[in-house]
């Protein structure tokens, strides 16, 4: 804690002395100007003036050529100047149009053409920078302000438009902790809090690097979010300026990322006024009916807003009166605002009924169960009773009279409940309830930027944004359906989600002469994700007390946490086969980090060196909660599979304390099967920080050839506690350690060995005209992967918090010495003891809990990154590029259970933990790819970013969020957690063929463009001025692994795996009898046997990790505008847009646990292969059960001025 006060207050210093204007961190997403002066001869010209002027704010800046001719202009903002140059003995050259962008050196040299007796000035009216490459080594794209608002992108997610760039991919499967889903998504998709969760996020992929390991720059400052290394604030796509996405080889300057670093320009306004209104609808009209379900789309998405920006006019008082003080060339203002508005009508109308008691049930009158044409046998107290099935007894093992308990013996709480269920919508006695739940997410994001201009050699700039995203999803049960006015929570994912975000960027860009500039910025983002169910503190109107009201006492007793319903299941026997619909939820959840930003760079100009000293500072705090299921506690009736308390019938007897049916336990106030309750500990106050100092040199050793030179050091510091409320679990030990208490207050020791060395060239030689260039270089950079440490604190025993849990038998006795051997709804639930370890160290032994453990000696994750690129404008505009791409992680983070000992037996553990999360850095991975692109400058109307890749990727395992928690590649982690060499196989990102194509086309036809230009207004109206727009990309399917159980091992391969001509025809993607159970022992003494160890736990087999890939996706996103001039500065833009034109599908991987297909471990084609809709016996085994999302159409009006 030490290390990061003197760390903050050292760049606190430096940052108020650079903004001074004294000395001087990455430029900010700001770009370069840079070139060679020559005379009509050739000759190299020194002391050449050269003005660069702002076409938008009117700023200057100047430069002068040195003895070498060449001259240099950075840290300029990304937009549109003009370049004037002059030299005494020579006619001025003017360049009308030139455009700077982000995180570019672009090269504009000037040749005289003429003696200054010429006379007047030569002007060239536009210059387009070359689009080959050759003052860099850096492999990326840039996507254009244009492209982002007129491509089709799904939500106007602009992330999306990453993955143009070659190298880049989109997880085709799952989701990424809460980073949202790229395939079906929607509601009822889990409980993403990120904005674009049904598009995916901010979740890429860059050269096979983990989608947590990219790094997101907004107007210079640090945008990520700290819980799953995602975006933190999505901007406006009317806002943005462009992007600049870059994927090899970054200069030192850029890091933290060993995938891609985005680096996004927020727009500024300028001397005129500028804006745009829009209004996006999609929704039920023409859009397609999933695949697996034929219920039409039934939600309705509203997308609105609008930006302004121009000079800032204030009121001036003074002599004469008051008057205007006008900000033109001197500050600027930009405004935006974007709302959006999602509501699903009907959003049950696709779930299956629930079942709710029957009117006689509440009254405790269960005849309805009686089936007196089955009679079966009881095993009661008494001795085996013959009875109609449905049958209920009382606590001597009598049947009740007509199956009907008598008033008096109703538990209180127990007849509450039952009757503030609503009554039943529908005959019969189970699914006798409709649901019709519905949901509505509002957005609501507003931005304010103001750029000042103090002197000619001094600009400040401020930006302001705010997000707030709500997300409201209906109970099961409406407030006022309950007969007796205690309305139940009930269902999954019901309640209210919100996720805020809030940044304030600050930059001050300091010119000391033309060849001395300091650029240093400042951020603050704050990230607030919660979600409450209903009744937790009152959510959606329901009572924060329900329990207490329905006489469950003990329970609302401890706060927020406990506010709202326990939770509670009562499972069907086999009279009714319902379960009674379940209520309750869990404990609020809340997720709060505060960020801050410091960043500096001094550029400084020497002959043909460029250099850039400085370095960045990033401080995170995080206070991480978590959403405990049963802090209220947790009642079950009944088990699954019958059992105690379930009223079963296999011959288990009926004790005193059970019923015969679990709806009936709880009328009679029987005890439930199962309670356990957890109280969370915290709240958790976590910090840690990430330092970062930089030296680069851009040297332009010719006119042909230049070196990128740079060091960047990082060091990313583990995650402290304000209290030390951390602990870590040491394998050798067997022990929980307190943080300080013997290890590092951060639990690990930090690793202070990342030096990362950047080296490339690029050389232009080849042709004069300089149209082919070639590049490449290396690069070692590192990323941190802390993300969701917060484990270490909410997730730990002894932590603060406190539980437990305890199995009822029939015979009412309770093991936990919490309970009295009659308890049940009616008496009191108590709290569990909160514990919180004083001590050091505390023996694992005495733990029997899941625990965390992380290497004491992590080190970071470091990527060799390195390329060789060949790029060829063979006309002017058009350009093509080939390379190729190597990216190497080593020190990757793994996530891997190490509690459980196999040599001693299936299931036998080390010490009595049921599972230890113990993160390590074994991790790798391998890249190689040919990347090719073929790229038109927007000419003529026309632009087209094309792309196709061919690559490999392999590792050793997934990324902390990638494992584990998907169950599409990944079931439960490595086969063999000791072994982890043995899990090297394509990586879950693996893609080995991806073709992109993007275009924006102004179609020639109508005033204006070439076809057309004489037609009448009327004929134009209706022809003319219509824009077609595209985004295609085909790529290779997803990986997955076919595996024997739930439990996850792999299975022997025994034969090809191609499914047959009659399986490929019910769309099987494998042939589960090339598999046969896994059979070798993971350590010696375990028995890979059907007969002694039917699950074969401990058993791994032949089968290699993510073996298979899935179908091919394709997606073609295609928009229609029409575009209508009215006057000189409006166009009325009208869309159509459609995602996923052709209605293509898309499907997910197969279903691919083969162990129903297996008897006493022998393939059985009879229960596995048919695949037929009505056999009883599909389990869809190598057949997907659900696909992406089918067409969706877009209707939108957007107004330029």
């Amino acid at each position: 804690m030490k290390e990061l006060r003197v760390a903050t207050q050292i760049f606190t210093l430096l940052f108020m002395i650079m903004s001074c204007g004294i000395v001087g961190s990455a430029q900010g997403g700001k770009g370069t100007v840079v070139g060679t002066v020559k005379d009509p001869n050739g000759a190299l010209v020194k002391d050449a003036k050269i003005t660069i002027t702002s076409r938008t704010t009117g700023e200057v800046r100047e430069a002068t050529s040195g003895d070498d001719g060449t001259y240099t202009v950075t840290s300029l903002e990304p937009g549109r100047y003009s370049v004037t140059a002059e030299a005494a003995g020579f006619q001025s050259i003017a360049f009308e149009e030139v455009t700077v962008e982000t995180n570019a050196r672009l090269p504009l040299d000037v040749n005289f053409s003429a003696i200054s007796g010429a006379g007047g000035t030569v002007t060239i009216t536009s210059e387009a920078a070359p689009l080959v490459e050759s003052e860099t080594s850096v492999r990326g794209d840039l996507i254009t302000g244009r492209q982002v608002t007129e491509l089709p992108i799904p939500q106007r997610n602009f992330t999306l438009l990453a993955a143009l760039s070659p190298g880049v991919t989109r997880p085709a499967l799952g989701t990424l902790g809460g980073g949202g889903n790229f395939d079906s998504g929607g509601p009822g998709k889990g409980t993403e809090s990120t904005r674009f969760r049904e598009s995916g996020g901010s979740v890429i992929s860059a050269n096979g690097a983990r989608v947590t390991n990219n790094n997101f720059m907004l107007d210079g400052v640090d945008n990520n979010e700290s819980q799953f290394g995602q975006i933190a604030i999505f901007p406006n796509p009317d806002a943005i300026a462009e992007f600049k996405i870059e994927t090899s080889v970054p200069p030192a300057d850029s890091g933290r990322a060993g995938g891609a670093i985005i680096s996004t320009t927020f727009k500024s306004g300028g001397n005129d006024f500028h804006g745009t209104a829009y209004e996006f609808y999609q929704g039920l009209v023409a859009s397609a009916r999933p695949v697996y379900n034929k219920n039409p789309p039934n939600t309705n998405t509203h997308n609105f807003g609008g930006t302004i920006g121009g000079p800032i006019f204030t009121p001036r008082f003074g002599e004469g009166g008051p008057s205007i003080w006008s900000g033109r060339n001197k500050s600027f203002f930009f405004f935006s605002y974007n709302g959006q508005r999602n509501s699903t009508p009907a959003f049950g109308s696709s779930e299956a009924p629930v079942t709710v008691p029957t009117l006689k049930m509440r009254r405790g009158d269960f005849s309805e169960l009686l089936q007196p044409g089955n009679l079966v046998t009881y095993n009661t107290v008494h001795g085996p009773v013959i009875a109609p099935q449905g049958t209920i007894f009382d606590r001597n093992g009598n049947p009740f009279a007509g199956n009907i308990i008598p008033p008096a013996l109703l538990s209180t709480a127990g007849s509450n409940l039952f009757n503030a269920y609503p009554l039943p919508t529908n005959s019969g006695l189970i699914r006798n309830y409709d649901r019709n739940r519905k949901e509505k997410a509002n957005i609501n994001q507003y931005d304010i930027k103001i750029d000042h201009n103090i002197t000619t050699s001094n600009h400040l700039f401020g930006r302001y944004s705010k997000a707030t995203n709500e997300r409201l999803r209906d109970n099961n049960f409406p407030i006022g359906t309950s007969p007796n006015g205690k309305d139940l929570p009930s269902g999954f994912g019901a309640g209210t989600e919100f996720g805020n975000t809030r940044q304030v960027a600050l930059g001050d860009t300091h010119i000391f002469s033309p060849s001395v500039v300091n650029d240093a910025r400042a951020g603050y983002s704050r990230f607030e994700i919660g979600i409450f169910n209903p009744g937790q503190g009152g959510a959606q109107g329901f009572s924060p007390t329900i329990a207490s009201e329905l006489g469950i006492p003990g329970v609302n007793v401890c706060g927020l946490t406990c506010t709202g319903s326990v939770l509670l299941g009562v499972i069907g026997n086999d009279a009714d086969k319902g379960d009674l619909e379940f209520i309750g939820d869990a404990s609020p959840f809340f997720f709060l980090s505060n960020n801050y930003y410091f960043g500096d760079t001094l550029s400084v100009v020497r002959g043909s060196h460029n250099y850039r000293f400085g370095g960045e500072l990033r401080v995170r705090q995080n206070q991480p909660a978590t959403a405990n299921a049963a802090a209220k506690g947790q009642y079950q009736y009944g088990t699954q599979n019958g059992g105690f308390l379930a009223g079963n019938y296999s011959g288990i007897p009926i004790g005193p304390r059970d019923s015969g049916s679990a709806y009936a336990n709880v009328l009679l106030g029987n005890p439930p099967a199962h309670v356990d309750r957890s109280i969370p500990g915290g709240p958790y106050y976590q910090s840690g920080h990430e330092l970062s100092f930089f030296v680069q040199d851009d040297w332009k050793v010719n006119s042909d050839l230049t070196l990128n030179l740079g060091v960047r050091y990082d060091v990313f510091s583990p995650f402290t506690e304000r209290f030390d409320r951390q602990l870590n679990f040491v394998p050798g030990q067997n022990v929980l350690i307190r943080a300080g208490g013997g290890i590092p207050r951060g639990l690990r020791n930090t690793d202070k060995n990342n030096f990362g060395p950047r080296v490339g060239f690029a050389w232009s030689g080849f042709k004069s005209d300089k149209t082919v260039v070639i590049r490449g270089g290396y690069g070692l950079l590192y990323s941190t992967e802390a993300a969701n440490i917060g484990a270490f604190a909410v997730d730990q025993p002894f932590n603060g918090g406190g539980s437990y849990t305890c199995n009822i038998n029939q015979f009412g006795a309770a093991p936990c010495t919490q309970f009295s051997p009659g308890f049940n709804l009616d008496t009191s639930l108590p709290l569990p003891p909160l514990v919180f370890l004083a001590g050091p160290v505390f023996p694992a032994s005495a733990i029997n809990q899941n625990v965390s453990s992380i290497a004491l000696n992590l080190s970071d994750a470091m990527y060799h990154q390195f390329n060789l690129t060949a790029q060829w404008e063979f006309r002017p505009n058009w350009l093509a590029e080939a390379a190729y791409v190597g990216n190497y992680g080593r020190n990757l983070w793994i996530d891997r259970n190490i509690g459980t000992d196999l040599s001693r037996g299936p299931g036998a553990r080390i010490v009595p933990l049921p599972f230890v999360n113990f993160t390590d850095d074994i991790g790798h991975s391998r890249y190689n790819a040919l990347q090719t692109k073929l790229e038109k400058r927007f000419e003529r109307g026309l632009s087209i970013l094309a792309s196709y890749t061919w690559s490999r990727s392999v590792d050793n395992g997934p990324g902390r969020f990638a494992g584990n928690s998907n169950p599409g590649r990944d079931l439960f982690g490595p086969n063999n957690p000791n072994n982890i060499e043995a899990e090297t196989g394509p990586s879950d990102l693996d893609t080995p063929h991806r073709f992109t194509f993007a275009n924006v086309y102004d179609l020639p036809f109508g005033r204006g463009r070439r076809f057309g230009e004489a037609w009448p207004k009327a004929v134009d109206f209706f022809l003319g001025g219509w824009q077609w727009n595209n985004v295609i990309q085909i790529q290779s399917g997803p990986t997955y692994t076919v595996v024997y159980g739930e439990a996850g091992p792999r299975p022997n391969l025994i034969s090809d795996p191609t499914p047959t001509a009659a399986q490929r025809a019910r769309r099987m993607q494998f042939n589960p009898a090339a598999f046969a159970p896994p059979s070798n022992p993971i350590f010696p003494g375990i028995n890979c046997t059907a007969a002694l160890n039917p699950a074969f736990v401990g058993c791994s087999g032949s089968l290699g990790r993510n073996s298979f890939h899935g179908d091919r996706q394709e997606y073609w996103d295609m928009s229609l505008f029409k575009n209508f001039r009215w006057g000189e500065r409006f166009n009325i833009q009208a869309r159509v847009q459609a995602y996923n034109v052709l209605n293509h599908v898309n499907r997910n991987v197969p279903a691919r646990n083969i162990e129903p297909c297996f008897t006493a471990g022998v393939f059985d084609a009879t229960k596995c292969g048919n695949n037929t809709k009505d056999d009883p016996n599909n389990f869809h085994i190598g057949i997907d059960t659900s696909a992406q999302k089918m067409r969706q159409l877009e209707w939108g009006l957007r107004i330029i001025w």
